[in-house]
Order: structure tokens, then sequence, then C-alpha cells
């Protein structure tokens, strides 16, 4: 706690000589900042014993709401939706383990990267072989041939098997590029969040396909199942805003990086994933 509040002050302290937030530690009326996120991805966002919305995400929005003057309003909606309802609105973000790609920057503006993530697979113990792994025990995508692949819709994970399996096009020349899973019979199934499709396994789906702390979340625990990383570039997270929030993401962006040089994001993840009370 005593941490938090150091980087509270920082953060004031900061917008005095660089930007201008709102009443940092005044009470008071409060902006209101409303918080999109999806929660039933662990740790990111997930609803806890008491039903309320809680994660590594929901604690870095509160901080960013004591930091910058707003009352923050979570709200919990299908993850493709989080984009749809940031857009038509300048005082909303959307904050669910989001990767940073060239897509949704077309849409929306991202604040600075506060947390890196990779594919990781939960599978049979029986897919765990040496011939389905690189050298530093990565599983290949080819490993996924033929398999029944659940993903949480419209995320990254989701767009990597799509893509995997129905090849993409050359945005030169037009031309289609043949997947690495296209023609082998891989499927792929789309659910709502990763709690739904962990508990489709070994029934409608043979793996499922998602962020690296989701997978351990779900399938840590799991009899008979393994949770890999999957062989597939690195990801980068970032919290969505409307593209005409420039000023918010300014705010964002200055408390963001003393949050992560301070460790207050880390010390959220270890806090979410149990490794400290």
């Amino acid at each position: 706690m005593k941490k938090l509040l150091a980087v509270i002050l920082s953060v004031c302290l900061l917008a005095g000589s660089t930007i201008a937030l709102t009443s940092c530690g005044k009470d008071g009326d409060k902006e209101t900042l409303t918080m999109y996120t999806n929660a039933a991805f662990a740790p990111w966002e997930y609803m806890n014993d008491d039903g309320e919305i809680a994660g590594v995400d929901v604690d870095i929005a509160k901080e960013l709401g004591e930091i910058l003057g707003y009352n923050v309003v979570v709200r919990d909606v299908d993850f493709g939706s989080i984009f749809t309802n940031v857009q038509n609105d300048e005082m909303a973000i959307g904050a669910a383990g989001i990767t940073i790609t060239p897509e949704r920057q077309e849409s929306g503006l991202f604040s600075i990267e506060y947390a890196t993530s990779t594919q990781y697979v939960i599978m049979p113990e029986s897919m765990n072989t040496a011939e389905n792994k690189t050298a530093d025990g990565k599983l290949l995508l080819s490993a996924l041939a033929g398999k029944k692949i659940g993903t949480q819709e419209s995320t990254t994970g989701n767009i990597l098997i799509e893509d995997a399996i129905n090849g993409t096009t050359d945005e030169d020349t037009g031309e289609h590029v043949k997947g690495e899973l296209e023609g082998t019979q891989a499927s792929v199934v789309e659910y709502q969040n990763a709690i739904l499709a962990g508990q489709n396994l070994g029934k409608q789906i043979d793996v499922v396909v998602i962020d690296e702390l989701p997978a351990k979340s779900v399938g840590g625990d799991m009899a008979g199942y393994v949770v890999i990383e999957l062989d597939a570039e690195p990801e980068s997270y970032g919290i969505y805003m409307n593209k005409n929030a420039t000023e918010l993401k300014k705010k964002i962006d200055a408390a963001l990086e003393v949050m992560v040089e301070n460790g207050v994001i880390d010390y959220f993840v270890l806090k979410h994933s149990g490794s400290i009370i």
C-alpha cells in the first residue's frame, strides 16, 4: 500500500511538470471513466467469490482513477463489444488483456504497453512429445493439424488460428497465402471466453489456444492436460481508448509509465495469480 501511495504522489508530481491531470488527491465530484472488460480472463479480469469484477486490469483502472481523479465504473461485456462501446464514448477505456494490433489502432487509440504475453495451448498430455515442439520447448503450430481448436472470439489467439486454417491475403499482390493448418482438417470453435472453452475440452474441442495467464488459470490443474507455450510472436497489452481521446491518452500514458517503472502492475499480477495475499 505504501508503494502505491508513493506511485500516486510520483504521478501527481509528474503531472505538475508535464501534463494537467484532474484533481489529483482532492475530494468532491469526479468525472466518470467507464472501463469495459470481459470478466472471464483470469487473472486479468474475473468474477470473484463476492460476485464482483476483479483482476489485474480492474486494479490498474482503479489505480488510474485514484491518480487522475476519476470515478471508475467497470462494465462486463462480450470481448468484441468492448471496442464498439469505447468507440462511442470518449470517457471510456477498454482493458481486458487487449493486444495492441495495427487493425485495432485504426479504430482507436492505445496507451503505452503495460504488459506482454504469448499464446499458450491447453492440450492433452499425449500431444506433449518432442516431435511436436521446437528445440526450446514451444509447441509447433503444425502440431494442431486436424484438431478442433477452441478460442475466445475476437481475440488475437482466435485470429492466429483462423489465419492458420484459412490462409491470408498478401496485401501487396492480393494473392492467397496458404496457412500452416490449411488443408489439415483443423477447425476452430469460438467461445465467449476461455472458461467456456476449457469446459468443452474433450467434448466439442481437442485443445484451447489463449493467452498465457488465462491458459494457466483455466488449464493449470486440469487432469490429463498440459499448458504449453505456442511457437508464436509475443504480444503487448495496452489500454484501448476512443480515437478522439487524445488528452485522456496523455494522462493515462503518464500514469502507466510510473506504475510500470515502480513495479505496481507486477504487484497486481502476483496478487491476482495467487502468488501473494
